[in-house]
């Protein structure tokens, strides 16, 4: 894990006012780090030294509890987790082949959106599906 990642993390947790333990310092490491949402297995698989997978599930929970980290699910009723930007405007892209998640940060997510009176609309998800490069190898 780059020092710069661990820092990062020590930092955004420190704003919370919350306890800056080295589970949540690691596990928002590995998310800063990654170019992609992670599920709770690659999250574990990332972890160095390794982590108990509750600890890790807790603290997916509790980044996500605290705006630090959003998630999302797939077709495969699977959550993936990434670093939450702040607000979350952009799409993501899954793959159908191999179920991995994409961040596609340079697709608008500026909808027009109506719903109806006595409606509150908390959060837009757009999901483009397909196939990676990878998988398309």
């Amino acid at each position: 894990m780059s020092q710069v990642a661990l820092a990062q993390a020590s930092e955004l947790i420190a704003k919370t006012r919350a306890r800056v333990t080295p589970a949540r310092v690691n596990i928002l490491a590995v998310l800063l780090a990654a170019q992609r949402p992670l599920s709770h297995q690659d999250v574990l698989a990332a972890l160095e030294p390794e982590a108990d997978r509750v600890t890790v599930y807790r603290v997916l929970d509790w980044l996500t509890d605290m705006g630090l980290a959003h998630k999302l699910s797939g077709d495969d009723r699977v959550w993936r987790f990434s670093v939450a930007s702040a607000p979350h405007h952009h799409a993501h892209f899954q793959c159908t082949s191999c179920g991995r998640f994409y961040c596609l940060e340079h697709v608008s997510t500026d909808l027009s959106l109506t719903v109806p009176a006595q409606f509150l609309v908390n959060v837009v998800e757009i999901t483009v599906k397909g196939i990676c490069a990878d998988c398309l190898k």
